[in-house]
């Protein structure tokens, strides 16, 4: 019976196609908005982050909390849970929402998450491809993760100063040693 009711479920796809910029902070942000969509996560405090349209708008101290933001809501958090890779789902796009209710029991999603000791309501999940994944969070991660990387004092043998060359002494053949 089971197996039965399976078969009979519908999926209701609420995808619309977003334009993101090609920009590694708006990629994260279309991420983290992705995650919103799926998830009900919506407190005031990651809206700011999930408006990928306005990327260029964030000061770099901000782009910084997107980076860290979409590294503690890793892909490895909902996988399995809330996004699905299939290409057979994703048909012509790289990735779909579908409404939760008409897959819960095919794709044994779970109906909600504790994310930052918080319940969050599973809402839809997306199915993608690996490339979804590759576009729009794996290469811009790398990428963030050399811009944000802390970088090592200089060394007290490193001068910021250029070195100079060494003076030229008189050619009196004579040698004068300190």
């Amino acid at each position: 019976m089971a197996y039965l009711e399976k078969r009979e479920i519908e999926f209701r796809d609420t995808t619309v196609r977003a334009n993101v910029p090609n920009n590694d902070v708006a990629k994260m942000m279309y991420y983290l908005n992705c995650v919103c969509y799926c998830i009900e996560y919506d407190d005031n405090d990651i809206r700011r982050f999930t408006n990928y349209a306005n990327w260029a708008s964030l000061s770099n101290e901000e782009d910084r909390l997107v980076f860290l933001l979409a590294l503690t809501l890793s892909p490895d958090l909902f996988i399995g849970k809330v996004f699905f890779p299939s290409d057979e789902l994703s048909r012509d796009m790289l990735g779909r929402f579908y409404e939760i209710g008409q897959v819960r029991h095919q794709l044994m999603v779970v109906p909600s998450l504790v994310i930052a000791g918080r319940t969050r309501q599973v809402n839809r999940i997306l199915a993608y491809k690996q490339a979804w994944l590759q576009l729009y969070y794996i290469d811009p991660m790398k990428r963030l993760t050399q811009r944000f990387r802390p970088q090592p004092p200089p060394s007290p043998w490193e001068s910021s100063q250029p070195r100079q060359p060494p003076r030229q002494q008189s050619s009196s053949g004579t040698c004068v040693i300190l």
